[in-house]
């Protein structure tokens, strides 16, 4: 009976004996193969984790920060409304107390149009003002949201679906809080 003697140094091994160890040594060739790539995909998956981790706590920041200036601006327009009413009640007073002299007082045709020609000028100031914040705060936003991608992903430019719902979420908490 002739021999393979393929392995060399089994030179005293059967035919069927070194068929056998040659198909072992594939066999975990391959599951060393395999072995590498599982891990590389665990190291993926635990950067992928990593990210996502960052990622979260980014959107909990931005919401926080999100939070913060609503209610900011819901204490700011509180704030105008109780003024309105103040001015309101200052006016009903002073109409009250004398309302023969608002009569003979009354502002003519001309006044009325410079008042109105004021109050509208006043009016898109405030607008103007409010739009130019609103623009300023998420010009800044953005900026941050880069500066973060950046630094969570580096050598990619899409943004996450956390960074879109918040961008989304400002923009829409910006335009309903400016009046246009």
């Amino acid at each position: 009976m002739k021999k393979l003697d393929i392995l060399g140094d089994n030179g005293n091994l059967r035919n069927e004996e070194q068929v056998a160890i040659i198909q072992a040594g594939t066999v975990l060739s391959l599951c060393e193969k395999w072995l590498k790539q599982i891990e590389g995909m665990e190291a993926a998956l635990t950067q992928k984790m990593i990210d996502l981790e960052n990622e979260k706590d980014l959107f909990s920041k931005q919401k926080g920060y999100l939070e913060e200036e609503l209610d900011y601006r819901k204490q700011a327009l509180d704030q105008a409304y109780m003024r309105i009413q103040e001015l309101e009640a200052t006016l009903y007073n002073t109409l009250q107390q004398d309302p023969g002299r608002r009569a003979s007082e009354s502002l003519n045709e001309v006044q009325r149009e410079d008042l109105r020609a004021a109050v509208e000028k006043v009016r898109r100031q405030i607008l103007r003002q409010s739009r130019e914040f609103d623009s300023q705060i998420l010009h800044e936003r953005m900026e941050l949201l880069q500066q973060a991608q950046q630094v969570t992903h580096p050598s990619s430019l899409h943004l996450s679906v956390p960074t879109v719902v918040a961008i989304v979420a400002s923009t829409t908490a910006l335009t309903s809080l400016s009046p246009c």
